[in-house]
């Protein structure tokens, strides 16, 4: 019998954090069959052990499966062997270093789906944990008990990845398997919600079950010229499928974006990565004229 639902785990180097992610996955209240997938992205602290004492005491109603990969994949290449893995008719995430606060959290969110069979995708509130006094404890973004539209969700980039639960057919999309092609695409669960958009409805929900902890390691976390010339690559593939308003939010975000990342370059004499802005800049330039001209006559 296929499970209900597949929770994707991806962990690298999070010894200190993976057992409170996993206590958290095992205390739902939800009595039916759970897929449980583990991809460890050849961690070189002591990620492998931990996890292993703790999926020893899995409850019954949960079927590990466990991968821990002798070479490092990335964190998109990782996502992407996860979801291959995965046999759930439903899809729920958390990453190694985030956590679930709330043990009514699969429950509340697969009923609201179950009876809502034109919701392809849910998403609730998250809260910040963090060593920094400007993060920690604060929302990560304030969601209402509503439909969202794509437009909303590309614009704001309010839905956290440890929130939310979907239908696997979502990967079975043709926005989903056309824009997945690039291995090296940054934050790669972009990329899995705008797909959910063209398949069915995404709904938010106002109650807070997940933590999402902000820190040095973490992938979103703090200001990199190399991330930022990555994240303009994801921006352009999302543009080009979806085209129209997030077409538009897409070329802006990379203009500028690519701004202020020739400016720091300059500033830190990093000729070769100013160049490389400069290309987006210069890519751009005409479309952003064009739109900020019309915008400024209305």
């Amino acid at each position: 019998m296929h499970p209900k639902v597949s929770i994707i785990v991806l962990a690298y180097n999070h010894q200190d954090f993976i057992g409170k992610n996993l206590e958290s996955i095992f205390m739902q209240d939800f009595e039916g069959n759970i897929e449980l997938i583990i991809c460890n992205d050849a961690s070189t602290d002591n990620t492998d052990a931990k996890i292993r004492q703790k999926i020893a005491d899995a409850p019954a109603n949960f079927k590990v499966k466990y991968f821990n990969h002798p070479k490092n994949l990335g964190a998109t290449p990782n996502f992407y062997f996860a979801l291959k893995k995965a046999t759930g008719e439903f899809l729920a995430f958390c990453e190694g270093d985030d956590y679930w606060t709330d043990a009514a959290k699969l429950s509340v969110q697969l009923k609201l789906m179950d009876g809502n069979p034109d919701c392809a995708l849910t998403f609730h509130q998250v809260i910040n944990v963090s060593t920094h006094s400007e993060y920690d404890g604060k929302i990560f973004a304030e969601i209402q008990d509503r439909e969202f539209s794509a437009t909303e969700i590309y614009r704001h980039w309010i839905i956290h990845t440890a929130s939310v639960v979907m239908r696997r057919d979502v990967l079975e999309s043709d926005a989903f398997k056309v824009t997945v092609r690039d291995p090296n695409l940054l934050y790669f669960d972009t990329i899995l919600f705008l797909a959910a958009s063209t398949t069915g409805k995404l709904i938010g929900i106002s109650r807070t079950m997940s933590a999402y902890r902000r820190h040095e390691q973490g992938i979103s976390f703090g200001h990199n010229l190399n991330k930022d010339l990555r994240h303009n690559t994801l921006d352009q593939t999302i543009g080009e499928y979806y085209k129209g308003k997030i077409k538009i939010l897409a070329d802006w975000q990379i203009f500028s974006r690519s701004r202020l990342g020739f400016s720091l370059a300059i500033k830190k004499r990093n000729i070769m990565t100013a160049a490389k802005f400069l290309f987006w800049i210069l890519k751009k330039y005409k479309i952003l004229t064009i739109y900020i001209i019309k915008k400024w006559q209305h």
